[in-house]
């Protein structure tokens, strides 16, 4: 990055521009008073500041290169040449998104794989310049149902208020499954439905360009006439004002809670019947006016004292038979058979390296894990962290069956002290900032 970086002004924040910053400063300022329709947004995409805002945020995930081979580290040797080409093509009306490049990555519980299409960072980069500037317009009106990549929201929020409704009462749970969703989102509908708040041309131009950049998989080119690509930055945001529709129909109707996150969803309800027209509300939705299609096998209602269900990397399920239990809830099994791989790869006996350097590589995993996971009261963490304390133990002798001086010498306190985390004390931590009410 080095000196180009230097010559740049990342310290523009839209969200909280003013108007003393100029013509961008008002735009944003404006959205969040009205609801209007917009008429001039493409010289507010190629405005030299948001272009380098959305550089920035780009080149902070580090992510794959695209089609061009281009990393992000050799797009930062050269980024004030890079954005001033960027801008230029977009002010010119010269700028054609490339193809994204398929992968693939494990579908986590299954043996699936989920096909990513990955932009090239310079798509990216133009990607967020525009979702810079749209997202401000729909999110002040976006449902405080719609968790998911959303500023000041998060996947643990829906969780915890999907947990408080079972404590209430809400225990009868319509779990729905949209069907291939980012596959089969109708593009002209979703352009469509942007063009609502916005009648630039050349911003609705970029949008279709974008979802119709193809895909390039073995060297082979194949059209994207429907969905849009999961990799693309863009993407959560244009999901959003796909569903919006599902979360504003939602939000009336009458004794039930409603949570989404992305494309995941449930609905909480205190009786089957309320569930099952609830449910009957929102597949009208999904099909008729979105053009989607519910799982047919994963889309169930459920009463959770008999019968538990996942969301967002967690499983809900009754305590004990009979009206005396309670709801409680916990990491997925597989989530946990996820992380214990994670910890046997990282405690593997033959690598060549000591136990701190170990200790260094699971001190990330564990943290990340247990960051997310631990606001839930059933996590089993005094044997987790049993079992990584023994995993470290057996990594110094090399073997499971050990001296049991080796135990003497390698105590819990010796591990705490080379800055190996413990579960447990984060989820105190949790239960400190969080206390449960009296």
């Amino acid at each position: 990055m080095g000196s180009d970086l230097a010559r740049l002004d990342w310290s523009l924040d839209l969200t909280t521009a003013t108007p003393r910053q100029g013509r961008l400063g008002h735009f944003v300022e404006e959205t969040r008073m009205v609801v209007r329709k917009w008429y001039s947004l493409a010289d507010k995409v190629w405005n030299p500041q948001n272009l380098a805002r959305a550089a920035a945020a780009v080149l902070s995930n580090q992510g794959s290169p695209g089609v061009d081979h281009q990393s992000c580290g050799h797009f930062a040797e050269h980024l004030e040449e890079e954005l001033l080409d960027l801008g230029q093509a977009l002010r010119e009306h010269r700028y054609h998104p490339a193809p994204v490049r398929r992968v693939y990555i494990p579908k986590p519980g299954t043996k699936k794989r989920r096909p990513l299409g990955i932009p090239t960072v310079r798509d990216r980069v133009a990607q967020q310049a525009v979702r810079q500037i749209l997202e401000p317009i729909w999110e002040p009106t976006f449902s405080p149902d719609s968790y998911g990549f959303r500023p000041q929201r998060s996947a643990q929020e829906a969780v915890q208020r999907l947990f408080g409704h079972l404590e209430e009462g809400y225990l009868w749970v319509v779990d729905a499954d949209i069907q291939n969703f980012f596959g089969t989102i109708d593009q002209d509908l979703l352009v469509d439905q942007v063009a609502e708040r916005v009648s630039d041309g050349t911003v609705l131009r970029w949008l279709r360009e974008m979802l119709r950049a193809g895909v390039l998989e073995d060297g082979i080119q194949q059209p994207t006439d429907v969905g849009t690509p999961q990799g693309g930055v863009i993407s959560p945001l244009l999901a959003n004002i796909y569903l919006d529709v599902l979360d504003q129909t939602m939000a009336t109707v009458p004794d039930v809670q409603y949570i989404r996150y992305a494309d995941d969803w449930v609905v909480l309800a205190k009786t089957e019947t309320a569930a099952r027209q609830a449910l009957a509300v929102a597949q009208t939705v999904v099909e008729a006016s979105l053009h989607l299609t519910l799982h047919p096998e994963k889309t169930r209602v459920v009463d959770v004292r008999e019968t538990s269900f996942d969301f967002l990397g967690f499983t809900f399920f009754w305590s004990k038979p009979g009206e005396s239990g309670r709801p409680l809830y916990g990491p997925k099994a597989e989530a946990v058979q996820r992380f214990k791989l994670r910890i046997r790869q990282e405690t593997r006996r033959n690598r060549p390296i000591n136990l701190a350097m170990v200790i260094e590589d699971l001190i990330p995993v564990i943290r990340g894990w247990g960051q997310y996971f631990t606001i839930s009261q059933n996590g089993q963490y005094y044997r987790l962290d049993a079992w990584i304390r023994e995993r470290c133990r057996a990594f110094v002798a090399k073997r499971w069956n050990r001296s049991p001086a080796l135990d003497r010498e390698w105590t819990n306190q010796r591990l705490q002290e080379l800055g190996l985390p413990s579960l447990v004390v984060m989820r105190r931590k949790v239960m400190a900032q969080h206390p449960r009410p009296s």
